[in-house]
Order: C-alpha cells, then sequence, then structure tokens
C-alpha cells in the first residue's frame, strides 16, 4: 500500500506581516496606497498577488497607475473588480468589497524567499467618509498563474496561517480646506446678540448627524 498523500499550506510571509497603508489617512480623500509584503516562498514569474480591500472604504479605481518600488523585476499589471460604488448626495450609500489583482508578465525573475517586495498605487482608493478603522484587509495572499494556487496567504480560509493585514485609522477631514467661523451679529460688550455659524462640508454630512462646538468661558 503507498503510504497517502499530504496536502501543503502556503506559508505566512516569513512572518512578517503584509501591509497596505493609504498615503493619506484623512476620510473621504482620494490616495495613493502603498502595498508591502515579504516572501515566505518565492513568487514565480507569471505569480499573482491578490488582495481584498474592505466595503468601508468609499471607492476603488477601476484603473491606477502601478509602481513597483522594490523586490520585483518585469512587467506587472493590476485589475480590479467588484461591486461598483453608488453614491446618493455624494455619500456612499452601496459598493465594495474590491478585490485587486496584480499579474506578473512572465518576463521577470522569480522573487526568492525572504524578498520585501513594495509596490506603489496612484490614486487608487477613497477612503471612508467620516473617521475611524477601516477594519483588515481580509485576502492578501501570492499565487501561482492560476491565480487560486497560494504561495503565501493572509485570509479567513482554512489553510492560511499569515497574519491578517491590518486595519488602517482614519481621522476627520477639515472642512474642504475652509475654516468655519461664529460671528455675532453684535460684536459691543455685554451685548445679547444672535450668531452665525458657518462652515463647508468636507465630506457628506448625514441626514441623522450633528454638529458640535464649544464657546469658549470669556462670553458672559
Amino acid at each position: 500500500v503507498v503510504p497517502p498523500a499530504v496536502t501543503f499550506v502556503p506559508s505566512a510571509w516569513g512572518g512578517t506581516t503584509p501591509t497596505i497603508v493609504p498615503a493619506s489617512m484623512i476620510a473621504g480623500a482620494v490616495t495613493d496606497a502603498t502595498i508591502t509584503f515579504t516572501t515566505g516562498n518565492p513568487w514565480t514569474a507569471d505569480g499573482k498577488l491578490i488582495i481584498e480591500i474592505p466595503d468601508t472604504f468609499t471607492n476603488v479605481a477601476a484603473a491606477s497607475h502601478l509602481t513597483v518600488t522594490s523586490g520585483v523585476d518585469g512587467t506587472v499589471s493590476v485589475a480590479q473588480t467588484g461591486t461598483s460604488t453608488v453614491l446618493a448626495s455624494t455619500l456612499k450609500t452601496a459598493g465594495g468589497p474590491w478585490i485587486v489583482t496584480f499579474t506578473r508578465g512572465g518576463d521577470g525573475t522569480t522573487v526568492a524567499t525572504g524578498t520585501q517586495v513594495v509596490i506603489v498605487l496612484t490614486d487608487v482608493m477613497t477612503n471612508q467618509q467620516h473617521e475611524g478603522s477601516s477594519g483588515i484587509f481580509p485576502l492578501f495572499k501570492t499565487t501561482l498563474s492560476d491565480g487560486t494556487t497560494a504561495i503565501d496567504e493572509s485570509s479567513a480560509e482554512a489553510d492560511a496561517s499569515g497574519a491578517d493585514t491590518p486595519a488602517v485609522i482614519f481621522t476627520p477631514s477639515a472642512w474642504g480646506g475652509t475654516t468655519p467661523t461664529i460671528v455675532p451679529v453684535s460684536l459691543i460688550a455685554g451685548a445679547v446678540t444672535d450668531a452665525t455659524v458657518t462652515f463647508t462640508t468636507g465630506n457628506p454630512w448625514t441626514a441623522d448627524g450633528k454638529l458640535i462646538f464649544e464657546v469658549p468661558d470669556t462670553f458672559t
């Protein structure tokens, strides 16, 4: 009797967690993104990198400019699939998640084990429209040319052992660059007066949202 086969599972980036980091963390910004990982096993010259961007982002561009800054030679193409974003009065109401696939063209060399790879995508992501966490990036894997046989992988799949690609934290936007104002109608000392509050939205303000401001204790 021949001994039974064994099934191998993907490696885990040599113990180094992959990252996807937007250049801007400001809510609503259209931003570049830097993708960094270290190969736990060789990445073939015709292999793929597949990542998932969560639907907490507002949008992921269907086409973007790609720059490989280190670790990979030869051509690399990029494609995006996913549910298109739906906006109502500029507020996202639906869309995502998105799968972004990088395909090596077969004209470079194998990326050796232990190589750090850095890829920059230009104007690819639109951040979520309020402060808070993006949530983890739920899929990040290198594969053979078939796009399914994983080499290194971080995901919820049962055979994946890589650490989750960490979330990023968005910060509030800044009124579209226009400073808000609170102006009393009367500037006479001791007067009881109306006040005009003016601001420009840098991101959509929801129908059930709030406006909160502090009046200093120099007022009577």
